[in-house]
């Protein structure tokens, strides 16, 4: 996202101010499967509570966010995660699975980044470095229900980002 400041310089007694365009920082948060909550009926919607709430302290500050996942052994999240997530992928956030114990399970939308079992840390980085480069995925008019066309354009945005991943993930092996 980008703001608009104003830069000042005092030179030979002159001051001379002008507008000048100030980028800011993608921003990333990290949510857990809300594991204390699994198969318990009155605690279903606490997984999908707590990934709404980290996405909207995200997007009071900065347009251009991203979400890390983390999963089960498949990298879901538990008690109504996922439900919140898809819907997320669907409003413009990047969001990015990994399953720090496992593989990634197929999604059927392809709307997420499979970060296999890549660190938490090196995740947000590429995470990072991709809202930067590319900016946020588009966002669907009604995402309960998108269309076909809004699928496709999040999809294409977000192989930009699963190949940042895929040559990240190339290169740590091809360095061991």
């Amino acid at each position: 996202m980008l703001r608009t400041g104003f830069f000042t310089l005092l030179a030979c007694g002159f001051v001379i101010t002008t507008p000048v365009v100030i980028a800011e920082a993608p921003a990333v948060a990290v949510v857990h499967s809300a594991e204390w909550s699994v198969g318990n009926a009155a605690r279903e919607g606490a997984g999908e509570f707590l990934v709404l709430l980290e996405a909207a302290k995200l997007q009071r500050t900065n347009r251009s966010a991203g979400l890390l996942a983390v999963g089960d052994h498949n990298g879901i999240l538990r008690s109504g995660g996922e439900r919140a997530l898809r819907r997320l992928a669907l409003t413009g956030i990047v969001v990015v699975k990994l399953a720090p114990q496992g593989e990634v399970a197929a999604s059927p939308d392809e709307l997420y980044i499979d970060a296999g079992r890549m660190t938490e840390a090196a995740a947000g980085r590429i995470l990072t470095h991709g809202l930067s480069l590319y900016g946020a995925p588009p966002r669907a008019a009604r995402p309960s229900d998108p269309t076909g066309d809004e699928l496709a354009a999040i999809r294409g945005h977000l192989k930009k980002f699963q190949t940042l991943f895929a040559l990240d993930s190339a290169s740590a092996v091809a360095l061991r």
